[in-house]
C-alpha cells in the first residue's frame, strides 16, 4: 500500500529566543532543528512521496493566525498543507529568522491543530502527524491542556516532539520514552561524522524547561506520543530514500502435474535499483516533460559516407567467414513460442545441489499463495514446509509472457514467523555456463603455504567476521552491512549532488559527505581489532618488486662481444634458476619485438620466447596456446605433411613443462589429443608420437607428477583396433587421390 499513503505533516518550531542561545561555534536549538526538517523534506522530494506538509512558527514577532483573536498571539501559520516542494525547502533553510518573542508552546499546538483540521478538510490521508520542534524553554500555561489532549484524540493525531535529550524515565503506566544515547549532546557541539551536520549543545536545563518536560510527558501518556533528540533524528534522516512503488502481483499456477495447480502470486523481492533517464526535461511554464527525439541514419563505410534507408537494411548473423541474411519473417518462425504465462515444477533437488555461482538473474521474486484461494494456500503450505523439512528446492520451468523466453529456475523455500514463501532464483543454462581449468596450487611446492601463514589468514578471516561486528542498543552483537541497512553510495552522493545544484545553481558541488566517504569502509571496531592480524600478514606475506628484466639493445651486444673476444663468456644472468633463458639476441629477434601469441610460422620460438618473461600465467598462456597449434598441425597435415613439426612443438612442451614443474598441464594435454587423434583418424600420429616414445611425465621426472612410471609406460601401450586400423585407411584414401590426380 505504500503507493497510495497520504500523510498530513505540520511542523510546529520553535524560533523564540533560547532556542538561538549557544555558545560561539557551536548549533543551535534552532539551527539543528532546520536541519532536521530539511533532511526530512529532501527525503520526502527525492522518494516522489505524495505526504503534505505544513509550517507554523511560534514566538515571531507578528501574529498571523487564524485563532489571533483569541489571544493566540506571536504564532505565525507560515504555510498550509501542501506538497514537498524545492519552494519550501529554501524557505526552511533560508528565510526561518529567530524570533524576539517567546509563545506559550500549547497556544502553538491548538493553532497548529486547528490549521491541521482546516487544510485537511476535503482531502483523503491515511493519518495525521504533528511534529512540535522546541527546547521548551518559554513561558507557557496548562489551562488549554485537557483540550488539546482531547483534540489530538478526536482528530487521531500523532504528536512527535523533536528537541534536547530527554533523560530516561519510566512512567507510571511503563512507558518509555525515546532517547538518544550519543554522548555529543552532553559536551561541546562538533561535526556528526554521518550527517555532516553540527550536532547542538546540551545545556544544563532550566526549571522552565523540566516543566515543560513534565507536562509533554503527561501529553505523552495520553495519547501515545513519541519523542526524538535532535542527534537521533539527524542520523535518521541522514540518508536519502528512493520512492515508494505498488507492486503488482504476477499471478499464475504452480503446475506440479496437469492435474495439481496451485494459484501463486509473485512479488520483487530484491531487484537492482536503476536511476531515472536524464533524457527528459520539463519545459518551463508549459507544465510538462519533454523528451528530446533520437534520430538515427545508417551509413555505407565508405569515402562519401552514403546513407542507407532503413528498408534496405535486413539483419545479419555471422556464420564462420559469411554473413547469413535473416528476414523479419526468418526471425518469426525461428523463434521460440512458449505456451504462455506458465510456472512450471520440473523436478526437486537437494539444496546442496544448487551453487552460488549457479545463481543468475537480477532479480529475486516471493511466491506467496493467492489469498482468495484458501485451499491452495494449504497446499502451498504444505509444499514449503515439506522442502524445508527435506531441505530441498523445486527446480521451475517460467515463462513470464506468450512473448518472453523460458527460464529455469529454483524455488527456496523461506518460513518466517508471519509468512511462509517461496524465493525464486534464475538458474543458467549449459550455454550460459563458462568452464575454466585453473591449475592446482597444490601442484607446485613454491605456491603452498606454511602453516604460519595459513594460521595467520584465518585469524584475520575470524577477527573479520561481519555477523558481530555491531553491537546494538542493548549491547548485543549484530551483523554489519545488512542489506536493508546498506545505502547506495553512487545514488547518496547524486541526491547529495542534485539537491546542492537545485538550491544553489551557480555555486561548485560540495565535497563528499562523510556518511558516503565511510559508508564502504571496514567498521571501525573491526579494523581496529585485525590491524595485530594484518601487521601478521604483512611480515609473513613479503612483497617484492621484481625488477623488470630490460631488453637487449645493440649497443650492449657489441659490447658483450668485445668483452667474450677479450676473455671467457660471462655468465647470463638470470631472474630465477628454474627459468628457462630464451633470449633472442638475433638481429631478427630483436625486430621482431615481445612475442604476445605462439604463431603458426615459428611455433617453437614463439613458445620460448612466450614463457622466457618469467611469468607463471604466461606460461599456462603459451602452454594453451601452443596444445592449440599442435592440434592444428595435425588436423591441417596432409598426410604426415607436419608432423615433424608438430612433433617438435610436443617435445618442446614436454621439456619445458618439465623444467617449470608444470606437468599437469601436459598430462592433461597428451590425454585429449590420444582421444581427439581417434575423432578425426590421426592414429597414424600417435604411431610416431608411440615410437619417439613421447609419454605421461612422471614423478622420476617431476616431483609435481601425480602419474607413476608404470603408468606413464602403461599409456603408450594402450591401443586399439581402430589405431591399428586408421593409418592404413589414411594411406589407401592418399594413394586414391593421387591415383585421381
Amino acid at each position: 500500500m505504500a503507493g497510495k499513503e497520504k500523510e498530513a505533516i505540520l511542523l510546529c518550531l520553535d524560533v523564540g529566543p533560547s532556542m538561538n542561545q549557544a555558545p560561539s561555534g557551536h548549533a543551535t536549538c534552532l539551527e539543528s532543528a532546520i536541519d532536521v526538517i530539511t533532511l526530512l523534506l529532501q527525503r520526502k522530494l527525492f522518494s516522489e512521496s505524495k505526504d503534505e506538509f505544513g509550517v507554523v512558527l511560534f514566538g515571531t514577532q507578528r501574529t498571523a493566525n487564524r485563532l489571533s483573536s483569541d489571544g493566540y498571539e506571536h504564532i505565525t501559520e507560515a504555510r498550509p498543507l501542501g506538497p514537498v516542494d524545492l519552494d519550501l525547502i529554501q524557505y526552511i533553510k533560508n528565510d526561518i529568522q529567530p524570533g524576539p518573542h517567546t509563545a506559550d508552546f500549547i497556544d502553538a499546538l491548538v493553532v497548529a491543530l486547528d490549521l491541521l483540521k482546516e487544510s485537511s478538510q476535503g482531502k483523503k490521508f491515511t493519518g495525521l502527524r504533528l511534529l512540535l520542534f522546541s527546547d521548551l524553554g518559554g513561558q507557557f500555561s496548562d489551562d488549554k491542556l485537557e483540550g488539546v489532549i482531547n483534540a489530538l484524540k478526536g482528530l487521531q493525531v500523532e504528536l512527535n516532539f523533536i528537541g534536547p535529550k530527554v533523560e530516561d524515565e519510566d512512567d507510571d503506566d511503563g512507558h518509555v520514552t525515546r532517547t538518544d544515547n550519543n554522548q555529543d549532546d552532553n559536551g561541546p557541539s562538533t561535526s556528526d561524522g554521518r550527517t555532516g551536520l553540527r550536532r547542538p549543545t546540551q545545556k544544563e536545563k532550566t526549571p522552565q524547561q523540566r516543566a515543560g518536560e513534565a507536562l509533554l510527558k503527561h501529553i505523552w501518556k495520553e495519547v501515545e506520543g513519541e519523542h526524538y533528540s535532535f542527534s537521533e533524528t539527524l542520523s535518521l534522516l541522514s540518508f536519502f530514500e528512493k520512492r515508494a512503488v505498488k507492486q503488482t502481483a504476477w499471478k499464475a499456477n504452480l503446475e506440479i502435474c496437469p492435474s495439481l495447480q496451485i494459484p501463486v502470486c509473485g512479488y520483487l523481492k530484491v531487484k537492482q535499483s536503476t536511476q531515472k533517464s536524464w533524457k527528459s526535461t520539463y519545459i518551463k511554464g508549459k507544465g510538462k516533460e519533454y523528451t528530446p527525439k533520437t534520430i538515427r541514419s545508417q551509413h555505407l563505410n565508405d569515402d562519401e559516407e552514403t546513407e542507407v534507408e532503413s528498408e534496405e537494411i535486413i539483419e545479419g548473423h555471422r556464420y564462420g567467414s559469411d554473413i547469413i541474411p535473416i528476414s523479419e519473417e526468418d526471425k518469426v518462425n525461428m523463434g521460440y513460442k512458449p505456451p504462455g504465462k506458465v510456472m512450471q515444477v520440473l523436478g526437486f533437488t537437494k539444496q546442496e545441489n544448487i551453487k552460488r555461482h549457479q545463481q543468475l538473474g537480477s532479480s529475486v521474486y516471493c511466491f506467496v499463495a493467492d489469498p482468495s484461494d484458501q485451499p491452495g494456500c494449504v497446499a502451498l503450505s504444505a509444499i514449503i514446509n515439506a522442502l524445508y523439512e527435506t531441505n530441498s528446492v523445486a527446480i521451475v520451468r517460467r515463462t513470464y509472457s506468450a512473448r518472453s523466453n523460458p527460464r529455469l529456475a529454483c524455488l527456496i523455500p523461506h518460513i518466517k514467523a508471519k509468512y511462509e514463501s517461496l524465493l525464486y532464483i534464475e538458474l543458467p543454462f549449459m550455454e550460459d555456463l563458462r568452464q575454466y581449468t585453473f591449475s592446482s596450487l597444490s601442484s607446485n611446492k613454491k605456491n603452498q603455504p606454511s602453516d604460519e601463514q595459513l594460521s595467520a589468514v584465518d585469524d584475520l578471516i575470524t577477527n573479520m567476521d561481519l555477523m558481530k561486528a555491531n553491537v546494538n542498543e542493548d549491547g548485543e552483537e549484530e551483523e554489519a552491512l545488512k542489506p536493508k541497512l546498506t545505502f547506495n553510495p553512487y545514488y547518496q552522493r547524486l541526491c547529495q549532488c542534485l539537491m546542492h545544484r537545485a538550491l544553489n545553481p551557480t555555486a561548485a558541488l560540495p565535497a563528499l559527505s562523510p556518511a558516503i566517504a565511510e559508508y564502504l569502509q571496514p567498521p571501525r571496531a573491526l579494523s581496529a581489532e585485525c590491524s595485530s592480524c594484518v601487521d601478521k600478514i604483512k611480515e609473513l606475506f613479503k612483497l617484492e618488486r621484481v625488477k623488470k628484466q630490460e631488453a637487449a639493445s645493440a649497443e650492449s651486444l657489441w659490447k658483450d662481444s668485445d668483452v667474450n673476444a677479450a676473455g671467457p663468456a660471462a655468465k647470463k644472468p638470470r631472474l630465477d634458476d628454474d627459468a628457462v633463458d630464451t633470449t633472442d639476441f638475433s638481429m631478427a629477434g630483436m625486430a621482431k619485438g615481445a612475442v604476445q601469441e605462439v604463431g603458426t610460422v615459428d611455433p617453437v620460438g614463439d613458445f620460448k620466447a612466450m614463457i622466457g618473461q618469467k611469468d607463471q600465467d604466461r606460461f599456462t598462456q603459451a602452454s594453451d596456446q601452443m596444445q592449440n597449434r599442435i592440434s592444428q598441425l595435425v588436423r591441417d597435415s596432409f598426410g604426415s605433411q607436419f608432423y615433424s613439426k608438430a612433433m617438435e612443438c610436443l617435445k618442446t612442451l614436454r621439456g619445458a613443462s618439465i623444467e617449470l614443474h608444470e606437468p599437469g598441464l601436459f598430462n592433461q594435454f597428451l590425454r585429449k589429443l590420444k582421444e581427439e587423434l581417434k575423432e578425426i583418424f590421426k592414429t597414424d600420429f600417435w604411431s610416431q608420437i608411440i615410437s619417439e616414445k613421447v609419454t605421461l611425465i612422471d614423478t622420476s621426472e617431476s616431483s609435481e607428477s601425480t602419474v607413476s612410471k608404470v603408468e606413464a609406460t602403461k599409456f603408450l601401450e594402450e591401443t586399439t583396433e581402430e589405431e591399428e586400423v586408421a593409418p592404413a585407411q589414411a594411406d589407401e584414401d592418399a594413394e586414391d587421390l593421387l591415383d585421381m590426380m
